[in-house]
């Protein structure tokens, strides 16, 4: 079921807002006309603003079809990426990793797909208060999806910690290029950019 009424604003919110404030931050680790694989694109918003502002060549991937862009988007089965090895020079993970059962799954598979880097932004937290604000603030930030469309958003709250994330990180061979970690008034976000050894 969809709500024109929230379509249209979370329509003009995603292009108007999100999408350039992401694009601000990610921006600089996207070369012009880099492949870059979107998963978990959601609205596809993100991506749109990659191929206009850096001429980059976007492929949007998520597991249900909230697409509300002229670029193709796949729908997969969030585990296997349907893309052979190296298909794409960046995998972007925004805001997805903490919506996946198997978040590790997920990240592997962006690893596999991408030859350069993998960019990763992440609600995170270093209390249990800190978490249980993440995951309050994480519940109101996507009650418009449950509203127009309850089984299209997955929430099993799987947040880690930046040591956490660090660890998978070394396991995966993976070479952080940069971290940034945001404090809000109640929650924290962490941004990783990752080079593939």
């Amino acid at each position: 079921m969809t709500i024109p009424f929230l379509d249209f604003i979370m329509a003009r919110a995603g292009r108007l807002w999100w999408a350039p404030l992401m694009i601000r931050l990610i921006g600089p680790f996207i070369s012009p006309g880099e492949r870059v694989l979107d998963i978990g694109a959601g609205g596809g918003w993100v991506g749109e603003g990659l191929a206009k502002e850096k001429g980059a060549k976007v492929t949007l991937v998520d597991v249900a079809d909230l697409n509300k862009t002229n670029l193709s988007l796949t729908v997969y089965d969030g585990r296997n990426l349907p893309f052979p090895d190296g298909s794409f020079d960046v995998s972007l993970l925004l805001f997805v990793l903490h919506h996946c059962e198997d978040p590790l799954r997920v990240l592997q598979e962006a690893v596999r797909a991408a030859d350069k880097r993998v960019v990763i932004y992440e609600d995170t937290y270093a209390s249990s208060l800190g978490r249980a604000f993440t995951c309050f603030n994480d519940f109101i930030s996507n009650a418009v999806f449950f509203i127009s469309d309850p089984h299209k958003m997955n929430m099993p709250y799987n947040y880690k910690k930046v040591e956490e994330w660090e660890k998978i990180f070394a396991d995966l061979s993976l070479r952080i290029l940069e971290k940034r970690v945001t404090k809000h008034a109640f929650t924290r976000h962490v941004l990783f950019v990752l080079e593939k050894s």
